[in-house]
């Protein structure tokens, strides 16, 4: 029986067997590294890539066509800010006009499989910084976003 077949099946009995749901991942089980180093306060943590495509005419046709160019990656990382490590970086590099080496890899984990996917990033470049945020009564978070041209998957989950 096909996978498709068999998720028909489950959706038209409206009901999600214990099975199904011990494979949601959940952002739990994730760690997150930088240069190596683990990000123990992340909160959040997403990863996009775009494809750059161009957009054609032709004459005699109606439709319009899309060419392919290549890919853009970017993403944002979210934290609970502990030390200026990441910001210091940051200014440093806007300052200097040098972006530093950076890699990041994400991993997401599922105990109740025993399946993970983890991923890496290089060639970061950071596009904006908060130097300073206060709010009385809150949590001081990091939001830093960035673009990035080298991906990979380290390890990935099977269907």
């Amino acid at each position: 029986m096909s996978i498709w077949r068999k998720w028909g099946e489950i959706m038209a009995s409206n009901k999600l067997p214990a099975a199904i749901l011990n494979q949601i991942l959940k952002g739990g089980h994730a760690q997150i590294w930088f240069n190596g180093l683990e990000l123990m306060t992340a909160q959040k943590f997403e990863l996009k890539m775009s494809g750059n495509v161009e957009t054609i005419e032709v004459i005699g046709s109606m439709s319009d066509y899309s060419i392919y160019n290549g890919w853009s990656g970017s993403g944002t990382l979210e934290r609970l800010k502990i030390d200026s490590s990441i910001v210091k970086l940051i200014v440093d590099a806007f300052m200097s006009g040098v972006m530093p080496e950076c890699e990041m890899v994400a991993l997401i984990d599922n105990p109740s499989t025993g399946q993970r996917e983890r991923c890496r990033i290089g060639v970061i470049t950071f596009t904006e910084v908060t130097i300073m945020a206060l709010d009385k009564r809150a949590n001081i978070n990091e939001s830093i976003p960035f673009n990035f041209s080298d991906f990979e998957f380290l390890e990935t989950i099977a269907a």
